[in-house]
Order: C-alpha cells, then sequence, then structure tokens
C-alpha cells in the first residue's frame, strides 16, 4: 500500500537488513499493514489516523527488526545492531586487510636488498616479508573483529538506538531518493584511504612513500620528521574521516548529519594539507637532491624558478606538492557544496 508514512516505517525497519533481506521484509509488513487496515476497515477515523493507529499496534522499528530476523534478545548482538555490525565488520576487516598489506609491501620494499644481492638474502628477505605479513594481518583483524564486536555488543545490551525514537510517528526517517543514497562502493573507498593514509604517514612516517630508481635503495618522498611534527593534526585528520564514515553508515544517505561531518573533514584536510605540504622542508631533501642529480631538474618552484601566480614561500614549494594543496582544498569545497545541496534537497 503507497503511504508516506507506511513506507518510512517500513524504511526504518529495514534500513540496516541487507538488500536481499530489506526486499523480503518491506514486502512482508506491506502486507501485513495492508491486511490490518482492511480489517480496521470500519473503525471511524480518516485514513491517516488508521495508518498510524496500526503503526503503534506494530511497535518500534527496532522491535519489528527483531521479530521479522529471528534474532532473540539474549544474544550477543541482536537486531537492529546486528546487521549494520556485519556491514561495518566486513569494511573493517577489508580495510584493515589491505591497509596492512599495503603498509608492509611498502615497508619490505624500502628494507630490501640491494639488486645484484645473492640470491640467499632475496630468499630469506622473502621469507621474512611474508612471515611478518601473515603474523601482523593475523594479528590486526583478530584485533579488529574483536574491538568492533565488543563495541557493537555494549550498543546493544546498553540499548543505544541506531534509528528514531517511536513517541512520534511523524519522527519517522524519510525514505531517501536514490540520488540521496551513500553506495557502498564510497564508503569501501572512504575506508581504505583512511586505513592507508593512517598506516603510510603516522605508523611508517620513516618509510612512507619509498620512491625507486633514483638510489640503490628505495628513497622516502616526504621527510620524517616534518611528518612527525604535524602527527597530532593527522591523527585529527584521520579520526574525522573514521567519524564521517560512521555517520555515512549509520545515515545511509546525504543527512544534515552527514553534511556537517563532511563539513569539519574537509576543512580539517584542508588545515592539514597547508600545514604539511606547505612546510619548506616537508620533501625530503634526500630525495630531491637526488632527483636533481638524476634529471637535472629542481624539485622546488618550476625548476628552481618561482611558481607563476604565487608568492613568498609558496611560490617556491615543489611544484607537485603546491598543486596537491590547491587539488585538495579545491575537491573539498566542490564536496561540501555537493553534501550540502543533496542534503538539503533530499532531506524530505
Amino acid at each position: 500500500m503507497k503511504n508516506n508514512l507506511i513506507e518510512r516505517y517500513i524504511y526504518a525497519v529495514t534500513r540496516h537488513l541487507p538488500d536481499k533481506e530489506a526486499e523480503e521484509v518491506s514486502r512482508e509488513i506491506d502486507e501485513l499493514i495492508t491486511s490490518m487496515l482492511e480489517e480496521s476497515a470500519d473503525n471511524p477515523g480518516n485514513e491517516d489516523e488508521k495508518v498510524r493507529q496500526v503503526l503503534t499496534e506494530l511497535g518500534s522499528p527496532e522491535a519489528m527488526a527483531r521479530e521479522y530476523t529471528g534474532r532473540a534478545n539474549d544474544s550477543l548482538i541482536g537486531q537492529p545492531h546486528y546487521s549494520l555490525y556485519l556491514r561495518v565488520l566486513k569494511f573493517v576487516l577489508m580495510a584493515v586487510a589491505t591497509g596492512i598489506s599495503v603498509g608492509l609491501l611498502v615497508s619490505a620494499i624500502s628494507e630490501g636488498p640491494l639488486p645484484g644481492t645473492d640470491s640467499g638474502a632475496w630468499l630469506n628477505w622473502s621469507v621474512d616479508a611474508v612471515v611478518e605479513w601473515f603474523t601482523s594481518l593475523t594479528t590486526a583483524l583478530l584485533s579488529g573483529f574483536a574491538w568492533v564486536t565488543i563495541i557493537f555488543a555494549v550498543m546493544y545490551h546498553k540499548g543505544v538506538k541506531l534509528d528514531y525514537d517511536m513517541d512520534d510517528l511523524d519522527d519517522l526517517p524519510e525514505v531517501p531518493q536514490e540520488k540521496a543514497r551513500i553506495g557502498r562502493g564510497e564508503l569501501i573507498g572512504d575506508v581504505v584511504f583512511t586505513t592507508l593514509f593512517a598506516i603510510l604517514f603516522i605508523v611508517l612516517p620513516y618509510v612512507n612513500i619509498p620512491i625507486i630508481g633514483i638510489d640503490p635503495k628505495p628513497i622516502s618522498l616526504f621527510t620524517p620528521e616534518v611528518l612527525i611534527s604535524v602527527r597530532y593534526l593527522l591523527m585529527v585528520s584521520i579520526l574525522t574521516m573514521i567519524l564521517e564514515v560512521v555517520v555515512k553508515f549509520i545515515d545511509g544517505r546525504y543527512s544534515l548529519r552527514v553534511f556537517g561531518a563532511m563539513i569539519l573533514t574537509n576543512l580539517v584536510s584542508i588545515i592539514t594539507v597547508f600545514t604539511w605540504l606547505g612546510n619548506k622542508d616537508a620533501m625530503n631533501p634526500v630525495f630531491s637532491a637526488r632527483f636533481q642529480e638524476a634529471t637535472g631538474l629542481s624539485a622546488y618552484g618550476v625548476n628552481g624558478q618561482p611558481v607563476p601566480g604565487f608568492g613568498g614561500r609558496w611560490a617556491m614549494l615543489p611544484l607537485p606538492f603546491l598543486i596537491v594543496i590547491v587539488v585538495v582544498t579545491v575537491v573539498s569545497i566542490i564536496e561540501i557544496i555537493s553534501a550540502g545541496i543533496k542534503a538539503f534537497q533530499y532531506r524530505k
């Protein structure tokens, strides 16, 4: 039955369920509501009053979700927390696996034997790298699983609500339009990027991004001491990224809360790149020296000359860093505007 309040109620029940299960539950609830409305056809009141009476009898969306998925209240994690728990757990484990693998690969390459070294050294390096990857990955996955499980178990048993209170049916969330929904691919990208960023620039500051080909040993692109000096700002940036992902997970669409989280994240990102890459010592001097020796070109400014259109110290920053600062600033502003438009345009 087509009714805005009914659609919002069904959406509130199924919003955290897997897609296939959500379709089946939506169909069953719609049929149940239709049947109940037919039985109350002779009752006094208009259609809206009858719909409200039926939905009130059905109870809160959280209780309905538990009933339709058969999750008992005495389980470790019940509905609606369980469905969201599974989704978050998958993303966390995937992000941890990707981040740990990439981070250890970068670290292994930077610490590997020099070209021309005998095969025994290469074999030992390979075995050590595989063992370290396996043990680190196993430990990280178990830790991620444990923390996510503990957090959601506490949330469930403490009665932390993920949805809207049922004190008033008008408080039910609106069913988002397709363009307002946040796709799974976007969330995966956010989680993977956040994990890689944290590992490369906070966990492995002395490795960060190793550049190969201009020296027998890989050289880190960024100056480790500068990374360490801005580590607290980088941590704040990571925390705002995590906050944004969590809000996107819970809301599942471009809401005012998502808009607010994205404003915070992007503003912190702009401050971070200006503070970090705007530092004249951000580029590893060893890398810049080897780069100039290998190519005959200076990494600063435009081959050692001030960048047109920029003044002061900005004109002599490494050109790639200056480009990154401009791109991050422009993209952040565009993201904020786009999220704001979607949040206000599709909030009803």
